[in-house]
């Protein structure tokens, strides 16, 4: 699996040779940005009703670039290209004030995949994406402050698997997003090495939890 992974990697940046700088305000964009991540009502095999008395909040941190295959001329101000996000940090909290808990998870992912850039009028450009995801390390931590007769527990997780897809508007440097990312990742309790699975919904799907997430993102683009 993780050849595979390596490969794919090297194939689509192999294929950045073909991006060329120029076009109709269409060039490589190098980006940083950040913002809100909400949990969806899927993860760890939940539905809306699981959610009612959990408290959902997070934030993600994203460096990538879309390169733009200016070679490949799909019409007057239309091009393809591959985007590459290096790093993807997401941060999720859950409180649940009914069973006093709170639970802490953080991700480190890599994604990439086909873009598709359309550049209307000068330094304006909208992209659509669909991405690989890789998450590449995990961890979960869950506490409960106010109950005698539980531990607090750490879970770990290592690579995964999963997608995303999404869409970008550009202004200049400035850069607006929004995305759905799915991915599912073995997260193992570090003293009983348990699975916490998918708890919600009492199934495991092999021991891996699925985890959803909806971001809004805004961040520069050079």
């Amino acid at each position: 699996m993780k050849k595979i992974i390596l490969i794919l990697i090297l194939m689509g940046i192999s294929l950045t040779n073909y991006a060329q700088d120029e076009g109709q305000g269409l060039d490589n964009q190098f980006y940083f940005r950040f913002g809100y991540s909400h949990p969806a009502n899927s993860s760890f095999g939940g539905e809306k009703s699981d959610w009612e008395d959990i408290s959902r909040v997070g934030g993600v941190f994203e460096l990538g670039t879309i390169f733009i295959f200016n070679n490949l001329d799909l019409g007057d101000g239309l091009r393809l290209g591959l985007n590459v996000d290096y790093v993807d940090i997401t941060y999720h909290q859950f409180e649940d004030d009914f069973e006093d808990y709170t639970a802490r998870i953080l991700k480190i992912s890599s994604k990439f995949g086909p873009s598709l850039s359309y550049n209307p009028v000068s330094k304006l450009v909208f992209d659509v994406f669909v991405k690989a995801k890789i998450p590449w390390v995990g961890g979960l931590w869950v506490d409960f402050p106010d109950t005698a007769f539980e531990d607090d527990e750490q879970y770990l997780a290592t690579i995964g698997f999963g997608y995303s897809a999404g869409f970008n508007i550009r202004y200049s440097v400035i850069m607006i997003g929004f995305e759905f990312t799915s991915d599912k990742m073995k997260l193992k309790n570090v003293d009983t090495e348990d699975y916490i699975g998918n708890f919600l919904d009492g199934s495991d799907y092999g021991d891996k939890s699925k985890l959803a997430n909806f971001n809004f993102t805004v961040g520069f683009s050079f």
